[in-house]
């Protein structure tokens, strides 16, 4: 049998639920004719605790292509993205957070890109949901790319980026990475960037960086916005912790890519982010602890 081209990769721990209504979104789009055959789903359990076992299960029975494995311990995420990935058996890999979904025909529309040999990485757009999936975060795209883009290599692409500050945020979400696997393999020493809680970031950025690029402006995932479970991140449980790798991860790609900063307004924004986020919970704290202070608020706001 044939490789299938797109190995859609999951990584999941704790999330059954979700994780059930990520695979509906991927097993119904099998009726397009395009689709069997040319891609298989593989998930990889950070030893789950609640039923992801028996969901899996459940859809194993009726789709021969989705392929398991329950970890014995807890890998932590890096580790897991890296054996998800390791599983695999396509050309492609689209990397996916066991929490987003795909929105019907996104996984043809990806397929005819693939086909057409234009990059060996790309960035798909999303779109942010509530916590249910159901309704729309917002009235547009989560990034407003108007068109799709084609780069002879990743690092063009770095070097045009217009805000410094939000390349981490772009290359550092999960469920929009797509790239060829045979190139994420023969990097050497992926095991470094275990425990930044970004190691598909760095190991993209290193192995794809003379590669060709796209982006893709056409929405493919549902995320749910505001589902983040910070505190299963090495490192990442509090605001402070995370301005702090955010900042670190910033300083890597700069460094890397050779791309002119200044480390001290780097660090201003650092130290900004944090005071920011201490007044918005103070408020949130002492302000609006109150029915009654909440709606004085709501009535003088209600003038303005």
């Amino acid at each position: 049998m044939n490789p299938p081209l797109l190995s859609i990769c999951i990584p999941t721990f704790n999330r059954a639920d979700c994780l059930k209504l990520c695979l509906l979104s991927i097993v119904s789009q099998f009726q397009d004719p395009e689709v069997p055959g040319s891609v298989e789903v593989v998930i990889s359990d950070n030893n789950s605790s609640d039923n992801t076992f028996a969901v899996v299960e459940e859809f194993q029975k009726n789709y021969r292509f989705i392929s398991y494995k329950k970890n014995d311990s807890n890998l932590g995420v890096d580790r897991n993205i890296l054996q998800v990935v390791e599983m695999a058996h396509g050309q492609y890999v689209w990397l996916l957070g066991d929490d987003d979904a795909l929105f019907p025909g996104a996984i043809k529309y990806l397929l005819s890109e693939i086909q057409k040999q234009k990059f060996k990485y790309c960035v798909v757009n999303f779109w942010g949901y509530d916590s249910n999936l159901e309704h729309q975060a917002l009235k547009y795209p989560s990034r407003a790319i108007l068109k799709d883009q084609y780069f002879n290599q990743l690092q063009d692409f770095v070097r045009e980026f217009k805000h410094d500050e939000n390349l981490v945020g772009f290359f550092c979400g999960l469920s929009v990475q797509v790239f060829e696997r045979s190139l994420w393999m023969v990097l050497p020493d992926k095991n470094q960037f275990i425990g930044t809680s970004a190691m598909h970031m760095h190991t993209l950025l290193i192995a794809m960086k003379n590669q060709s690029f796209a982006v893709l402006a056409k929405p493919l995932v549902k995320a749910r916005s505001d589902n983040i479970r910070w505190d299963s991140f090495e490192g990442l449980g509090s605001a402070k912790k995370r301005a702090q790798g955010t900042f670190k991860a910033l300083l890597w790609i700069l460094d890397f890519y050779h791309l002119p900063h200044s480390k001290f307004l780097i660090k201003c924004n650092y130290y900004f982010y944090i005071f920011k986020n201490f007044i918005r919970s103070f408020i949130k704290k002492h302000l609006f602890k109150s029915q009654k202070s909440r709606d004085l608020i709501k009535r003088i706001l209600g003038k303005l």
